[in-house]
């Protein structure tokens, strides 16, 4: 699915940052631990790692894939840098630029009104879909669609107003035909053609899962979404977001991915 991925240390400031998730603020040391045993897992499957210094000035920077989305393509990968919906964090895409301008073969950027994070985007095969919500707005899409049509991609909106920070807070994929999500996702027509699991009621947080192609990574400490998957056929490896988590941060927002 991937072989490179780009990540962020956390900020000192991390508990600064944007959140609605009411869990107190993250502790440091630990938030700084589950971090590198992140980048551990990744290294280990063979994936190559950029690790990018903290940034100070943005609590949020730890969250990467909120400011770019990666469009592979025949000869190469192309970046579309976004344009946060949270003012607080609109200056982390110039931050990211400078990290990918030397691994894209093409930048694009947002421009004018358009607004969108990469949290509002999931991949599915050769098709974009994309939360419209308070982060990501239909201009935004409107330029990504355009974008990801020059590669052959299709893009399917997905507005929404049931309070989550991005479409991928409570839906991941599992594998190339198969979504795990909540409840309040479920009858959405956008999803009509895809295998779904739905996660347990309480255990919402476990529906950010990350796909690896041969390998699944899900969130530690949701033991009935772990008999779900099971149940299932899917053997994931399992890992600690605590931290992440009181931050609105799920596996996949921590790292851009091509």
């Amino acid at each position: 699915m991937f072989s490179n991925i780009i990540v962020r240390t956390p900020a000192e400031n991390l508990g600064q940052g944007l959140t609605e998730a009411g869990l107190g603020c993250p502790d440091i040391p630990l938030t700084l631990a589950q971090h590198r045993d992140y980048i551990k897992y990744f290294e280990q499957a063979g994936i190559k790692v950029t690790v990018l210094p903290a940034v100070e000035e943005y609590p949020d920077s730890v969250f990467v894939e909120d400011t770019a989305v990666m469009i592979p393509h025949t000869n190469g990968t192309a970046a579309f840098l976004t344009c946060p919906g949270a003012e607080s964090r609109r200056g982390e895409v110039d931050e990211i630029q400078a990290a990918i301008v030397s691994r894209a073969d093409e930048i694009i950027r947002m421009e004018g009104s358009g607004l969108m994070e990469g949290g509002d985007v999931l991949l599915m095969g050769k098709t974009f879909y994309v939360g419209i919500d308070t982060r990501t707005n239909a201009e935004g899409c409107k330029q990504f669609t355009k974008a990801a049509a020059k590669f052959g991609y299709k893009t399917v909106p997905v507005p929404f107003t049931n309070g989550m920070p991005h479409l991928k807070t409570e839906l991941s994929a599992l594998d190339e035909e198969t979504l795990i999500m909540s409840a309040r996702f479920a009858e959405r027509e956008e999803f009509s053609g895809f295998k779904k699991l739905i996660v347990p009621e309480g255990e919402e947080y476990s529906a950010n899962c990350l796909f690896m192609g041969d390998r699944l990574l899900a969130p530690e400490g949701f033991p009935r979404t772990a008999e779900l998957l099971e149940k299932n056929g899917f053997k994931p490896d399992f890992i600690n977001m605590s931290e992440f988590r009181k931050m609105d941060g799920g596996l996949t927002c921590l790292s851009l991915r091509w």
